[in-house]
């Protein structure tokens, strides 16, 4: 899941692949996202609490959330679609159906039952999202997604309204320039207001500005490194790092493999 991805406007997708079985750990997710897996299976680590997904499950992935995950492939491939759902859609997917009464499922998991009506409904947003649909049409059908997932009592963890806190602002602000050299100073005058200030609202969100900016870093590039052939060192300096060396040792202690080890996963014969 792998990154999960940065927030964003538009509902948009990635398809993961790998020929070998990997973990990752500390991976956050920055935006709403769904997965299926078509091909292998996925654990996912929240918390205590795991899940296996296979096939005839969907995951649910809130803003925000810290998992760990791992990806084995069935016949030397793994597949699996990724879906990103910006805060407006569930914002007005609450207004719309928020009151909906539905008998939630008796555990809350990230990891729910796919069942023939969410089926339907992500198959139909996914050709979508193939065909470049515009952005109204796939917004309709994410929101058939997220009501046929209602429907069926699954969309508690989704339908948490988180708001913009600060530590999400300052989010946005380095996504705008992963690569600038960031500083406190940067990011206050960005949102007007003193150094103090930002660090005193951060600590009351028990948030710090330099985890913020390596989580944001370490979460974008290992999204390329997914999702890209772009080669590590160029990877690493369109998120801030100078030196490769130092990317790879961050990237180890962060997710617990490094970039190479991870390519190599992904694209072994």
């Amino acid at each position: 899941m792998q990154q999960i991805n940065h927030s964003q406007m538009a509902v948009s997708s990635a398809e993961i692949v790998a020929r070998r079985a990997h973990t990752l750990h500390r991976v956050t997710v920055f935006t709403p996202a769904l997965c299926h897996v078509r091909q292998g299976s996925k654990l996912v680590q929240w918390g205590s609490q795991a899940a296996s997904a296979g096939q005839s499950t969907m995951i649910l992935f809130p803003a925000g959330t810290e998992v760990s995950i791992a990806n084995t492939p069935d016949r030397g491939h793994y597949c699996s679609d990724m879906v990103y759902l910006p805060q407006s859609v569930l914002r007005q997917f609450r207004q719309w159906y928020g009151a909906l009464a539905v008998t939630p499922a008796a555990t809350a998991s990230l990891c729910v039952p796919l069942d023939a009506n969410t089926r339907r409904a992500w198959d139909n947003l996914l050709l979508n999202l193939k065909n470049h649909a515009p952005d109204a049409v796939l917004q309709h059908s994410a929101m058939g997604v997220l009501l046929a997932l209602h429907l069926a009592g699954h969309m508690g963890t989704l339908l948490i309204d988180r708001r913009d806190k600060l530590a999400e602002q300052v989010q946005q602000i380095i996504l705008l320039d992963l690569a600038r050299d960031w500083s406190v100073c940067d990011i206050a005058q960005s949102l007007h207001m003193g150094e103090s200030t930002l660090r005193r609202k951060l600590m009351q969100e028990e948030r710090q500005f330099r985890v913020i900016l390596e989580e944001m870093r370490m979460g974008c590039a290992l999204h390329a490194l997914q999702t890209t052939s772009l080669p590590i060192g160029e990877i690493a300096a369109k998120h801030g790092y100078v030196s490769a060396s130092r990317f790879t040792s961050r990237f180890q202690q962060h997710f617990g493999l490094t970039p190479s080890r991870l390519r190599e996963a992904i694209t072994a014969p």
